[in-house]
């Protein structure tokens, strides 16, 4: 069983952080972001059938889900870089 959302999310997160001003991509702040995406998300599990999988990555993949998910990674994004576990850099 896995939760086909962390992909998408990560993806996300890939995108944006670069486009970001002032966030910090290192290990740790990207860690504490997508944990923050994934507790406010409703997971994406999938059984393995090959039939849940494809359902579940179709409905990842549709313009309007993408777009909620990267209004969360954002505010994840900016919640990390304005609170890092880390001295400022």
């Amino acid at each position: 069983m896995k939760n086909l959302l962390e992909g998408a999310v990560l993806g996300i997160y890939e995108e944006l952080v670069a486009k970001t001003p002032g966030a910090c991509s290192c290990e740790s702040c990207r860690e504490d972001a997508l944990a923050y995406v994934l507790n406010k998300t409703r997971p994406r599990y999938s059984g393995g059938t090959d039939t849940g999988m494809a359902l579940i990555a179709l409905d990842l993949q549709k313009d309007q889900t993408r777009a909620q998910l990267a209004v969360i990674v954002l505010d994840a994004i900016q919640r990390v870089a304005a609170n890092p576990r880390h001295p400022k850099r």
